[in-house]
């Protein structure tokens, strides 16, 4: 990437803010260009960008071109423009407050990032009638937000408008849904001059009235510092406390604080202006939000005859979903379609998507407003609800801006008679509901059995593992107990008795229980090592009486056990070594061998 400024006085950076590229989030080959903090080390939070969902290559040039225009060019594209050809733009500065300004040959500001903001204000830049805000798309499903100051003659507002994902447009290319309203104004039918919303340096946020007596409204008051800082709109005022108010990702409008947080600095929320994520449409593209038991944090799920499809987490069409009117001779028969119901959910829409609005007169029951829809070939879904208590029946061609949990509202979603569709996480409920009850007995006639005998298996699977193990460690510890002397013999390792006879190699003779093998230990003393071969009940109470009994007895005339080994399967003696051989040998001799006499 090339910044080219060699026609500007100097680079715009201040060691406050700075201009530059740096990695997408998404994918580290792409860039993008904008304005962040300096001065925080290992964060780049971008404050202004031109291209955040238009990331370029990394042969990508911000350059002041002839005209005087600053394009961002990637590839010989045009992707941004100031559109200030012909204005003598002169130089590009950074001022203290973040606002990056192309001047002109008198040092008039030509054009100014603080007049097109992206998704965030700094403090002293103003949002007027003329800009907004918009969000980046999100991540899940391509949608999202714009945020701006909606002035009608005696009313003003903070209006936030939800677009839909490209790739989800329907029925007008620039379908759109305003569906909140962060702040109401008071009457403005007496202002004169601009009305504008700032974030002052205090670390409010507030409309402030142009000439009117009533001077300014506060949306969100900090009243817990920086008490008194005066407000500097539009002037070039170096910040003593670091802040951002951001339109997020979710549409909500979030204002962070530079902080320290247990010794790591970092972006800490000091106010948001909805706290309930499901009061804002199209949180979860076209599939519904619910709220966890904190009411705080929002999941998605997607309707009958819609599912989730790729990374996007968007809830798109499949064959279950009807509305769309054919010239088929059987497409459009009302047996050919029922009706699901998702009990407690609304869901928002524009004006564009709807075919009907039916009052109390005509939909006396709830069923009605399902029959409604599933009579209209043209309706995806119909919604019914209490509006101070009289009944309503919107009847909808699209389900494009999302749902939400909504106790006294029912939603009714035609699909096709045989389809299986119902909203995750709940039992979906037709019109059908006979049929669908008698295959669910059916099904839990099967299932209840099986899942029982799984329970009982698994049971006592556990009791026997249970009892293998606990008396392993029975025998283990009466083992270990009755080894425990004071005096005992040296409790070797297998393997080191395996090292000491040379991988039991020399083999003296056989006795009960075992074999005898020659060995040394590591001060060159010889021994003999018994091996039990077998360690059955007999032999192991064997081996328990020679280490308790021989190990306590010393006597110059008896064999000394040196030590013992006790290691999982393996039972082994080591006795000091007798170079005579055996007393036996010598007092019955073999009947084929020779006479021997004692030397000794």
């Amino acid at each position: 990437m090339i910044m080219n400024f060699d026609r500007f006085s100097g680079l715009p950076d201040n060691g406050t803010f700075t201009i530059g590229f740096t990695p997408s989030d998404t994918d580290n080959r792409l860039f993008t260009l904008g304005i962040w903090f300096a001065s925080l080390p290992g964060d780049r939070t971008f404050v202004w960008s031109p291209n955040r969902n238009s990331p370029t290559s990394q042969e990508a040039i911000l350059e002041l071109d002839t005209t005087g225009n600053l394009v961002l060019v990637d590839k010989k594209v045009t992707i941004w423009a100031s559109n200030t050809s012909n204005a003598n733009v002169e130089s590009a500065t950074m001022s203290e407050s973040g606002n990056f300004i192309l001047h002109s040959t008198n040092n008039h500001p030509i054009w100014q990032s603080f007049s097109q903001p992206s998704n965030t204000l700094l403090p002293n830049q103003p949002l007027t009638v003329s800009s907004e805000l918009t969000s980046s798309k999100s991540s899940s499903h391509g949608g999202y937000y714009a945020l701006k100051m909606l002035q009608q003659p005696t009313s003003l507002s903070l209006a936030l408008t939800y677009n839909l994902p490209e790739s989800y447009q329907t029925f007008d290319e620039n379908e759109s849904y305003a569906n909140y309203s962060y702040w109401q104004g008071p009457d403005i039918s007496n202002v004169t001059g601009e009305v504008i919303a700032v974030l002052d340096q205090a670390g409010s946020f507030r409309i402030v009235y142009g000439n009117s007596s009533d001077g300014a409204v506060y949306v969100y008051k900090n009243d817990n510092d920086d008490a008194g800082l005066a407000s500097a709109i539009h002037q070039s005022t170096p910040l003593t406390v670091l802040r951002r108010l951001t339109l997020e990702e979710n549409g909500n409008l979030r204002l962070y604080r530079w902080e320290d947080v247990n010794g790591s600095k970092q972006w800490v929320s000091q106010w948001a202006a909805v706290s309930n994520p499901c009061d804002i449409g199209g949180i979860c593209g076209n599939g519904v939000c619910k709220l966890d038991k904190t009411k705080t944090n929002a999941s998605c799920t997607c309707l009958p005859g819609t599912s989730k499809l790729g990374r996007d987490g968007q809830c798109y069409e499949n064959s279950s979903l009807v509305g769309k009117c054919t010239n088929g001779k059987n497409e459009n028969k009302t047996s050919s379609f029922r009706i699901s119901t998702v009990q407690q959910t609304n869901y928002y829409f524009s004006e564009s998507s709807i075919i009907a609005n039916y009052s109390e007169s005509d939909v006396s029951s709830v069923s009605k407003c399902g029959d409604a829809c599933l009579s209209d070939c043209d309706c995806v879904a119909s919604v019914y609800g209490l509006n101070e208590e009289r009944p309503f029946c919107w009847v909808l061609r699209s389900l494009s801006f999302g749902g939400f949990e909504d106790t006294s509202s029912t939603l009714f979603v035609k699909v096709r008679a045989n389809s299986s569709w119902t909203p995750e996480g709940q039992e979906g409920r037709s019109n059908n509901s006979s049929s669908d009850g008698m295959g669910s007995a059916k099904e839990k006639a099967v299932i209840i059995p099986i899942v029982l005998g799984m329970i009982v298996l698994i049971i006592l699977l556990t009791m026997l593992l249970y009892y293998s193990v606990h008396r392993k460690r029975t025998l283990k510890r009466e083992m270990e107990c009755s080894l425990v002397l004071s005096g005992a013999p040296v409790n070797f390792t297998y393997r080191a008795l395996q090292i000491r006879t040379s991988n039991f190699s020399q083999l003296l003779g056989t006795v009960g229980f075992g074999s005898v093998y020659k060995g040394s230990l590591g001060d060159g003393t010889l021994v003999a090592v018994k091996k039990l071969d077998k360690i059955l009940p007999h032999g192991e109470k064997e081996f328990i009486t020679e280490v308790n009994t021989i190990g306590s007895m010393h006597h110059m005339n008896l064999v000394r056990l040196c030590g013992f080994c006790s290691e999982g399967p393996q039972r082994l003696l080591v006795y000091e070594f007798m170079k005579n051989g055996s007393l036996d040998q010598w007092i019955f001799p073999s009947i084929r061998g020779p006479d021997r006499l004692l030397d000794w």
